[in-house]
């Protein structure tokens, strides 16, 4: 006689969790859908366990075909509910079953051999047969026991030796709980065969599955509740091989736009368009990625057109609701090409720049992604690598380019450059790593760097000898804003022993932001003995008359307003050259090219020249090899 008084409350917790599975968004993944099969199939295993028994009870009232066919499919969902514990265990893991032969036949050979044995009971008579008597477990019968346990085991292993792999230590410690939770389940049933209590344990192992790994909000966005980035992530490297067409739009300048509306009421409006692209395309794969960045995975091209369309027809008009009221323009980004050969990362990074350029172009536009994309894309991460592998490795190099004399084009300083070399020993242009180093916060270690190399450089030449008064060092505006930035500097050239004279200091224009905070860091740094100079004059919001309230000795003119004077002259730059030096500063001219671009800025009374006319940025040996005396 089996006891059913555990079997059925498991069935109804059952039907509670299908009901909140299907009731929540659920990303198309792997793990997702072995999970609602492990639920189908417990369901299965609950029912026939229970229909199986009540037949052996009354098996003399029933034909005996149907006492056979009810163990059997319990048997054959009992062991598939053993062998889909051990998917999702392979799943949390990200192994893929049929990566190898050896792993294949391992994971699937004791399935298919215990199944066709129990599909072949009727004849063989290996796990039960059905007599006068009635039910009998057979000479075989504990292979079905054996095979769970390979599938625990097995489980156990993989998880303990793979334990790296777990994104959170949690996951790990719940897979062993759950693995565990059945591995006394099937004790049980050995112990106690009456008792349908293994079905009891195979809930709660569910149960902690469900807690643990089954939380949908892992790849929901918070506030449009769309799936997020790490949702489009994994489910692209999944479904790799599958042929979708992704899209994206960008709502434009979205920082600044959140800087005119206000954080609350943007978290607000993106709560309104995530609402409204899951009423209007409720149907299709939508992602949230952060900064005002929407992703769609459609199943076929004419859609894509379609919801472009539909999608600019409705940022025509506001979003509204009781307190919000946005006003808001929009980019998009589609792939043209195959994509199947790129990591769902690279798919991302190219998607976010293009986006970024859509929304540049200041009007509502449509950028295209090709493979050159995606090489380019590729390109950057190698900058990213190198540029990683110079800060870490501490081999960040110097470059000089010479400062002349505007009257006599004599040498009297230089500026140290910051350059940095690929895997085959190529420099890398300064325009491709500098954003990057912004971007990703190397920028201050490129500048200490620079910094301390130069102080190195100085102690170990005459400068003298080599014509040079002074070199100048850029300064980062990540590197401005810390606060013990002069006493680091003092450190330095007291460690290698060198004059601060010899150093200047050249502070970009586009650092001037906050004038208190600027005055108090420039004159930290004057007080340690560093004469400061302004680079890059001409391309932020400063004036000469805001510039006298800083300690600048030098204003470096940027290379654009010298192009534009040389190409067409006006009073402009030869009057502002003019305040500049009757207000106490030096001039240097940045970006000559030609003769006549250095006779011009002689001319209106610039000091300095400083150009490729001259020479372009030379490595520290061959500067000193070309201007030594």
């Amino acid at each position: 006689m089996w006891d059913y008084s555990f079997a059925i409350p498991s069935l109804l917790i059952l039907g509670i969790l299908l009901l909140n599975y299907f009731a929540l968004q659920r990303l198309p993944i792997k793990i997702n859908r072995t999970f609602v099969i492990l639920l189908l199939i417990e369901t299965v295993v609950i029912s026939s366990d229970i229909i199986s028994s009540w037949a052996c009870e009354n098996y003399s009232d029933l034909p005996i075909s149907a006492v056979y066919i009810s163990n059997m499919v319990f048997f054959v969902f009992f062991l598939l509910r053993g062998f889909f514990f051990f998917v999702f265990t392979c799943n949390i893991l990200e192994l893929d079953l049929k990566a190898n032969l050896v792993r294949t036949i391992a994971c699937n050979i004791p399935l298919i051999f215990t199944e066709g044995i129990v599909l072949a009971t009727p004849w063989l008579k290996a796990i039960f047969t059905v007599d006068d008597h009635g039910y009998v477990r057979s000479y075989a019968y504990h292979l079905i026991t054996f095979t769970f346990l390979y599938y625990i085991l097995f489980s156990i292993v993989m998880v303990l030796s793979l334990r790296k792999f777990f994104k959170r230590r949690r996951e790990f410690y719940g897979a062993l709980v759950y693995l565990n939770i059945l591995l006394i389940g099937l004790t049980l049933r050995v112990i106690l065969p009456k008792y349908l209590l293994m079905d009891t344990f195979c809930i709660m192992a569910i149960l902690t599955i469900n807690i643990i790994f089954m939380n949908p909000d892992f790849y929901i966005d918070r506030q449009t509740r769309l799936f997020n980035r790490d949702g489009i992530r994994l489910y692209l490297d999944e479904n790799y091989f599958k042929r979708h067409y992704i899209f994206a739009f960008v709502i434009d300048h979205y920082t600044e736009t959140s800087e005119i509306y206000g954080n609350k009421q943007m978290d607000a409006g993106l709560g309104l368009i995530g609402n409204y692209l899951r009423w209007k395309f409720g149907n299709m794969l939508m992602f949230y990625c952060r900064s005002g960045r929407f992703v769609f995975v459609v199943d076929n091209k004419p859609e894509v057109d379609s919801i472009i369309e539909t999608l600019i027809e409705r940022f025509k008009r506001p979003f509204i609701s009781d307190d919000v009221e946005l006003y808001l323009n929009i980019s998009f980004a589609r792939i043209i090409c195959d994509y199947k050969g790129y990591s769902s990362d690279s798919i991302l990074n190219v998607i976010s720049s293009t986006l970024e350029k859509a929304s540049s172009n200041n009007n509502r536009t449509i950028l295209d992604i090709d493979d050159r994309s995606f090489i380019e894309n590729h390109k950057n991460i190698l900058i990213k690598k190198a540029l990683e592998r110079a800060t870490e490795d501490h081999s960040v190099a110097i470059f000089l380019q010479p400062i002349v004399d505007a009257n006599t084009h004599e040498l009297v300083g230089a500026e140290s450059l910051c350059r940095i070399f690929n895997d085959s020993g190529e420099l890398i242009p300064p325009d491709k790593f500098i954003p990057i180093a912004e971007s990703n916060g190397r920028i201050y270690n490129l500048g200490a760097q620079v910094f301390e190399k130069t102080c190195i450089f100085i102690r170990d030449n005459d400068l003298d000898a080599l014509g040079l008064k002074w070199i100048n060092v850029n300064l980062s505006t990540a590197q401005f804003m810390k606060k013990d930035l002069a006493e680091s500097f003092e450190k330095l050239i007291n460690e290698y022993n060198i004059s601060p004279e010899k150093i200047h200091l050249e502070i970009t224009e586009a650092s001037i932001t906050d004038e208190i905070i600027m005055k108090d860091q420039l004159d930290k740094i004057k007080l340690k003995g560093f004469e400061l100079s302004l680079d890059d004059y001409g391309t932020g919001y400063s004036n000469a008359s805001r510039l006298k309230h800083f300690p600048f000795h030098n204003v470096k003119i940027d290379m654009s307003l010298i192009w534009d004077y040389c190409k067409q002259p006006d009073i402009i730059l030869p009057t502002l050259v003019k305040t500049f030096r009757q207000s106490g500063y030096t001039i240097t001219a940045e970006g000559i090219e030609t003769k006549e671009m250095a006779a011009t800025m002689e001319e209106i009374g610039c000091n300095y020249l400083q150009g490729m006319y001259f020479s372009p940025p030379l490595p520290v040996d061959e500067f000193i090899a070309k201007y030594k005396k």
